[in-house]
């Protein structure tokens, strides 16, 4: 499966990542604090994030993503040893992560924690965001490699490594310079005579920020397409804008119609035209329907929006674009609002008193006082 493949997946499902092979409730309950006695002997634990094995003991490893450009993609390697020195016991693993560094990328950034270290087993495949809510509290590693509960791991004898990979890649489809970083931090408990599904007294109290999420205001929310409604009917599908831009396509679902089929309310994306799977944040939606247009705007423009029971005749679309040499780009389509021919009478030909042979007194012949044999009694003044 390619990156791409992967965020689509992530963007059609709606969720924010699974942990593979075991229930989500077994691996985030509290657990009880280690209380039992230790034997002779120590626990060792060294991490290497890819500058050289470090104690375990000094605390977490930050791993700062780099600059990122929408679309890009890479990986982080890093490893956990049970040292083969003389004294040293067997050890149950355990991992947990959090936030480094409050960030806008929480569900831009799509991640895979995977083992690297020919197990082939996938531990957590979703965005940045749901990895660190699912590993928050901690998840045993086993050596086999496979995904296990707590409580169902195996001990790691000395001389043991557990290789990790982080793969990510940042949506096609973002719009920013932001950087983040993510705290991963192991801990060895020893074997003998502990219960393997206790965690790591460290483990109770919370690593690195307690909300990693930030609020990003659009840089230059800019109109960028509108689609007609034809003939009255709109299916769930992708569509190519009638007007405005060929890069974006807009993603319609959850169509709501009246007895009669005409639609009234539906689920708008806007989607990349060269991977529909990708959506692109929106700005905001405005619906005309009937006479009248209804604007939705930030999470609102989320939902099944529609024109409050009319039926829609077009949509326009707005979406959040980078500044390009600190200017912001200009709208690639009108609102509905502001179309000559659309709103109430701006279309010559259509609005009152504007179409020659239509409006009242306008007509000769059939305007009051203006049509020979026809005006008196109803052109003269009473």
């Amino acid at each position: 499966m390619t990156r791409r493949q992967l965020l689509a997946g992530i963007t059609a499902a709606g969720a924010a990542g699974t942990l593979s092979g075991v229930g989500t409730a077994a691996l985030l309950a509290d657990r009880e604090t280690l209380a039992a006695g230790v034997e002779s002997g120590r626990v060792e634990l060294r991490v290497d994030a890819g500058e050289g094995p470090t104690d375990a003991v000094g605390g977490p490893v930050e791993l700062p993503f780099p600059a990122l450009d929408a679309g890009d993609a890479g990986s982080i390697d890093l490893a956990f040893t049970v040292p083969d020195e003389a004294g040293v016991n067997p050890a149950y693993l355990w991992l947990r992560v959090g936030c480094g560094a409050a960030s806008g990328l929480g569900d831009q950034l799509a991640v895979t924690l995977s083992r690297a270290d020919g197990a082939a087993e996938t531990l957590y495949d979703g965005d940045l965001e749901g990895l660190i809510d699912a590993l928050a509290a901690g998840v045993p590693l086993d050596p086999s490699g496979a995904a296990v509960a707590a409580g169902e791991q195996a001990c790691l004898d000395p001389g043991t490594t557990v290789a990790l990979e982080l793969a990510y890649e940042l949506s096609p489809a973002y719009v920013g310079s932001e950087s983040t970083s993510l705290l991963i931090e192991g801990a060895a408990i020893q074997c003998r005579r502990v219960d393997p599904t206790w965690r790591p007294t460290a483990f109770g109290v919370p690593l690195g920020a307690d909300d990693c999420a930030v609020e990003t205001a659009c840089a230059c929310p800019t109109l960028i397409g509108k689609y007609e409604v034809r003939n009255d009917t709109l299916v769930a599908g992708v569509y190519a804008f009638d007007e405005g831009t060929d890069e974006y396509r807009l993603s319609v679902s959850d169509v709501e119609t009246k007895d009669d089929g005409e639609p009234i309310a539906a689920r708008f994306r806007v989607v990349l035209a060269d991977d529909p799977t990708v959506a692109v944040p929106l700005d905001r939606v405005l619906i005309k329907a009937a006479t009248e247009v209804f604007v939705f705007e930030d999470d609102a423009a989320l939902g099944v929006i529609g024109g409050d029971r009319h039926a829609i005749s077009n949509v326009t679309v707005g979406v959040c674009l980078p500044a390009v040499d600190g200017d912001c780009p200009s709208d690639l389509v009108s609102e509905p609002g502001d179309n000559p021919g659309k709103g109430p009478g701006d279309n010559p030909g259509k609005g009152p008193g504007d179409n020659p042979g239509k409006g009242p007194g306008d007509d000769p012949g059939k305007g009051p006082g203006d049509d020979p044999g026809n005006g008196k009694g109803k052109g003269g003044s009473k």
